[in-house]
């Protein structure tokens, strides 16, 4: 490989990431506004280099190394965290309403800085609507047909006798405290997450150019890539998971 490190990639996006919701910080939106829009526009190209090329990379690679039976489990658990994330969310906003027509609505101000966080990259993001999705991911990863032996999960001895000596540790630990269903609930768990990073990172890019959908291809979608955002940042993550 010519990469300095086989986690190179995983870095690259997660600095992509961090750069493109660094926009939404309140401290970031006070500054100068020639620095912001200065900012916001080399984000815009770093976020098309590193978000889109690397996702779509990585479960090009999913499917390549594991077949049908691992894209499957990945679209299966990410689709089904974002449904559970719609559900709840929106259960959850009708109690609302249904309270505030009682006359006993909360008052808006004290949301918090981490709910106004998610409010300025995405007005209908709720935390409801994240605990759904943290909620279903490790559920349908635990019902979804697939067995995570520790021959498919881990590294062999080889391997990681060559790893640093971090690495090496976790991958022994996680070699001794190994069980099937506590590892499928993990990986459900951690593709949730990072399926919610994935979508906040895509709708930030269209709250800062002021767009609703990300294109017209697919209309009432948002675009072909709303309907990927959350798999770009889980795939790299199933990937390394699974096969790194």
């Amino acid at each position: 490989t010519i990469l300095p490190t086989p986690f190179l990639p995983l870095g690259l996006m997660s600095y992509g990431i961090a750069v493109r919701l660094l926009p939404h910080l309140p401290s970031f939106q006070s500054s100068d506004p020639t620095n912001t829009t200065f900012f916001t526009a080399m984000q815009h190209y770093q976020f098309g280099i590193l978000y889109l090329s690397i996702g779509f990379h990585f479960i090009l690679q999913v499917s390549k190394i594991g077949g049908p039976i691992h894209i499957g489990n990945l679209l299966f658990v990410v689709w089904m965290s974002d449904t559970g994330a719609l559900v709840l969310g929106r259960l959850m906003k009708k109690r609302k309403n249904h309270a505030a027509e009682e006359g006993n609505a909360t008052n808006h101000n004290q949301n918090g800085i981490f709910l106004s966080f998610l409010k300025s990259i995405s007005p209908g993001k709720t935390l409801p609507g994240l605990l759904g999705a943290t909620i279903t991911g490790p559920i349908s990863a635990l019902i979804y047909p697939i067995s995570l032996s520790s021959s498919t999960v881990y590294v062999s001895e080889e391997q990681c006798d060559q790893e640093a000596t971090f690495l090496a540790t976790i991958l022994h630990l996680r070699r001794h405290f190994y069980h099937p269903l506590s590892q499928k609930m993990i990986l459900g768990l951690i593709l949730s997450l990072a399926g919610i990073v994935g979508d906040l990172a895509e709708s930030s890019v269209k709250r800062l150019s002021k767009k609703k959908d990300s294109g017209g291809l697919l209309p009432g979608h948002g675009g072909v890539v709303d309907r990927f955002d959350s798999l770009f940042v889980a795939g790299v993550v199933y990937y390394y998971f699974m096969f790194a």
